[in-house]
């Protein structure tokens, strides 16, 4: 009897050995994910000509609607919007009455700039200028994580008229996430700079 009830012990306490090493062979080892973020399919550029009762004409992207509220004292805000990517090129265009209107427009996009300071990390210049077209400004490039408005731009004819736009998403962004997006959408920025003309 007590060599019985030694082998009972003896088997249970080998099955569960067993049991144990076979339940931990099993086991995977879990390791945490990299931190990564999802992936954006970015259309490829193409653009077709806007020439509508604007006093300016440009090349937009085939991605974008247009939408054009004019207001009673000349000026115009324009909507360039990307449904598929949230986000919306605002353009503000305003008739010049005097060279101090033109100071204080210049001042006013300084300002602005000048508040996203808080939250940018870097915020680089580039200077638009083109005599033959009557056209100068600059293109603000604002780079930071939490930054609303990664970029920012005006141009003027320096007498008569000026236009300002400004990139916003249509959503609380995190700017390394989209980097690529901003890249893309800055590339058709330069494409309306290059393709802007006054009438």
């Amino acid at each position: 009897m007590k060599y019985v009830s030694r082998l009972v012990l003896g088997l249970s306490c080998g099955l569960i050995l067993l049991l144990v090493a076979c339940s931990c062979g099993r086991r995977q080892v879990e390791t945490p994910k990299p931190v990564a973020y999802f992936r954006i399919d970015l259309p490829e550029h193409s653009y077709r000509q806007v020439d509508t009762t604007l006093p300016f004409s440009f090349e937009q992207s085939e991605a974008a609607r247009l939408s054009i509220r004019p207001q009673s004292n000349g000026a115009y805000w324009v909507d360039v919007d990307y449904p598929t990517l949230n986000a919306t090129f605002k353009i503000s265009y305003f008739p010049l009455s005097c060279a101090d209107s033109l100071r204080s427009m210049i001042i006013h996009e300084e300002k602005m700039v000048k508040f996203h300071y808080q939250k940018a990390d870097d915020v680089q210049y580039s200077v638009i200028r083109d005599p033959e077209s009557r056209l100068w400004g600059q293109i603000y490039d604002i780079s930071g994580r939490e930054v609303a408005t990664p970029l920012m731009l005006w141009m003027t004819d320096s007498t008569h008229q000026f236009l300002r736009s400004t990139l916003y998403f249509n959503f609380a962004p995190n700017n390394d996430s989209l980097e690529p997006v901003i890249q893309y959408l800055r590339e058709d920025a330069l494409h309306f700079v290059n393709t802007f003309k006054w009438k």
